[in-house]
C-alpha cells in the first residue's frame, strides 16, 4: 500500500495511515479496554452502531434520538422534544428506503433524491427544529439505513466543501439542507465508485456488518480536523 492514497471530497491521505485509523477505531476490545482505564478514550464501535433500543429497522424511539451522545454530540432537550414532533415523518423517509439500497446505487439510478430533500426540508422548513442540526439528524438516521444514509459533522463538511476544484462542493449561504444533502451524496458516491479497490481495503480492516459509509464517515473525521491533509491534497 506505500504510496497509495485515499481521496475524500477533497482531501486525501495516505491509504496505510488510513487502515491504521480504521483499524484502531473498530477495535472494540481496544475500546472496551479505554472505558475502564483510567483517562482511557474509547471509540464509539460498536455501541453506537450495535445499540439495541428495541425499535424496529424503520422506527425511531427515544432510545434512537439519544444515538448522537455516543457521537460526542448531545442533543438539548428541546431539540429531543423537537425530534419526538416530527418522528412520523422520519419514520415515513425510512420506510421508502429498501434496508439494502446502497448510496451507490441510489445516486445511480437517481433514488437518492427525494429522501435527502425530505430530511434536508425538515431542518429547512419554515418553523425549523430549533437544537437540531445536519450532525444531530444524519447520527440519528444513519443507524437506521447505514448503506444509503451518510453520516455528518463539521469534519465532514471540511472534506467535502472549500475553495479549489478539488472540493466537489462549493461553500454558498444560500443554499438549502435539502439541496446541500443531495450533493453530499453525489460527491460520497463519486468518491466510493472512483476508488473501488481503495475501499475495499479499508473495509477489510473494519468487522463485518460495518458499512462503507461508516468508514468513510471514519476517515473523513480524521481527515477534516487535520490542516495538514490539505497540503496533502495539493499534491495528488
Amino acid at each position: 500500500m506505500s504510496g497509495q492514497t485515499v481521496r475524500v471530497g477533497g482531501r486525501s491521505v495516505a491509504l496505510d495511515q488510513a487502515t491504521q485509523w480504521i483499524r484502531q477505531y473498530f477495535d472494540a476490545e481496544a475500546n472496551q479496554a479505554a472505558a475502564v482505564a483510567a483517562k482511557g478514550r474509547p471509540y464509539a464501535f460498536p455501541v453506537y452502531d450495535r445499540m439495541d433500543t428495541g425499535s424496529g429497522p424503520s422506527e425511531l424511539n427515544d432510545g434512537d434520538l439519544l444515538a448522537p451522545v455516543l457521537l460526542n454530540v448531545t442533543p438539548k432537550l428541546h431539540a429531543i422534544l423537537n425530534l419526538q414532533a416530527v418522528r412520523p415523518d422520519l419514520e415515513a423517509v425510512l420506510a421508502a428506503i429498501p434496508p439494502k439500497l446502497t448510496l451507490q446505487d441510489a445516486v445511480a439510478s437517481g433514488a437518492h433524491a427525494e429522501p435527502l430533500h425530505r430530511i434536508g426540508g425538515l431542518l429547512d422548513s419554515p418553523a425549523p427544529l430549533r437544537g437540531v442540526g445536519g450532525t444531530i439528524l444524519m447520527k440519528i438516521m444513519h443507524r437506521k439505513r447505514p448503506l444509503f444514509l451518510p453520516l455528518y459533522d463539521t469534519q465532514v463538511y471540511a472534506c467535502y466543501c472549500g475553495p479549489g476544484a478539488r472540493y466537489p462542493i462549493k461553500k454558498s449561504p444560500q443554499r438549502t439542507w435539502a439541496q446541500f444533502l443531495r450533493l453530499l451524496g453525489d460527491a460520497m458516491a463519486r468518491d466510493l465508485d472512483e476508488q473501488p479497490d481503495t475501499w475495499k481495503t479499508l473495509m477489510g480492516c473494519a468487522p463485518d456488518g460495518v458499512s462503507v459509509l461508516r468508514v468513510l464517515d471514519v476517515v473523513a473525521w480524521n481527515l477534516g480536523g487535520d490542516p495538514e491533509s490539505i497540503q496533502l491534497s495539493h499534491l495528488i
